[in-house]
């Protein structure tokens, strides 16, 4: 402790640790229309839940007929839903991020407990539009533009009012 300073300063705003931003995605849709598929199957099996305990409460013809309609519904939206999750791909590396495979998964990537890295991506885009990628580690905002479809022209940041008219 000589009074002579450190070579690393921890207050310095560069040595802070960095947090990627989340990047952007060519197209939203495919992990939109997964979604849907999976919040309306979600839906089903709440019905169907409903459904079993209306009929423990009153075991009637109608609340068993409900219940059975909702597992059929429950199965059929649960086999759209699959196809749709697992036809989604990570722009980066290519994984399906709304499905595990069973290959091993990135440090960075999140898990709600009792859920597995799928559904948790799953929710996380259903709750916040933004999900991180469980075999890259990136984070992936559903909501951000895409800078590779809008571009990153000249003039983009300049005022509209100076266009090529303008400016001759």
């Amino acid at each position: 402790m000589d009074g002579r300073s450190s070579a690393v300063d921890h207050g310095d705003p560069s040595h802070r640790a960095r947090v990627p931003r989340a990047r952007s995605l060519p197209s939203a849709r495919p992990f939109r229309v997964a979604v849907f598929f999976t919040t309306i199957h979600y839906l089903g099996i709440v019905a169907t839940i409903t459904a079993l305990v209306a009929f423990f409460l009153e075991p009637t013809q109608a609340a068993s007929r409900i219940f059975i309609g909702g597992m059929l519904f429950s199965a059929v939206t649960w086999l759209i839903a699959f196809f749709k999750r697992r036809g989604t791909y990570c722009p980066l590396c290519k994984g399906t991020p709304l499905i595990n495979t069973g290959a091993r998964t990135h440090a960075r990537a999140q898990r709600l407990l009792p859920f597995n890295h799928g559904v948790t991506a799953t929710l996380s885009i259903m709750a916040m539009q933004k999900f991180r990628c469980m075999y890259c580690g990136s984070d992936y905002d559903l909501l951000k533009p895409s800078s590779r479809l809008h571009g990153h022209g000249e003039y983009q940041d300049q005022d509209p009012s100076l266009s090529h008219e303008s400016r001759s």
